[in-house]
C-alpha cells in the first residue's frame, strides 16, 4: 500500500515538471513513482507526509490524495493484463495506473478493499 498525491502543474511549459521534482528532491523526498498526464501529476513517495509538506511549501496545492495498491510485477508479457483482468472480474473501477521504481505498478481504484481481495493469492 502507498499514498498517491496529486498536484496540477501551474502552466503548460517546459520545466514545470522539473520544478515539482526539484521541490521534492531538495526537501529530501524520494520519488518512487511519478506520472504526468495533461498537467495532472501523480506522485508516489516513500514518505507521503514529507512529500505533502514539501509540495505545499513549494506553493503546490494537493488536489487529491488516495490510498493506492503498490504491487511488485514480473517484467514479462501478460503480467499487467492478468492484474487488470482480476480487478475487472471483481468489478473494481480503476482511477489511474502508473509504474514505479523496482518494477512495481501503482493502482488507484474506487474501492481499495475490494481490489486487495481480488488480488490476494487464491487459497486453493
Amino acid at each position: 500500500m502507498g499514498r498517491d498525491l496529486t498536484v496540477r502543474l501551474t502552466a503548460d511549459r517546459p520545466g514545470e515538471l522539473a520544478k515539482v521534482s526539484q521541490t521534492l528532491s531538495s526537501s529530501g523526498v524520494n520519488i518512487e513513482g511519478i506520472a504526468e498526464i495533461g498537467g495532472v501529476v501523480h506522485i508516489l513517495a516513500r514518505d507521503p507526509g514529507a512529500a505533502r509538506s514539501a509540495l505545499r511549501a513549494g506553493g503546490y496545492t494537493i488536489e487529491g490524495e488516495l490510498e493506492v495498491l503498490v504491487l511488485p510485477m514480473t517484467d514479462r508479457p501478460g503480467e499487467l493484463s492478468m492484474i487488470m483482468q482480476r480487478l475487472a472480474d471483481a468489478s473494481v473501477n480503476l482511477r489511474f495506473i502508473y509504474l514505479a521504481t523496482d518494477t512495481r505498478v501503482v493502482i488507484g481504484v474506487d474501492d481499495v478493499t475490494r481490489a486487495r481481495a481480488a488480488l490476494e493469492p487464491s487459497k486453493n
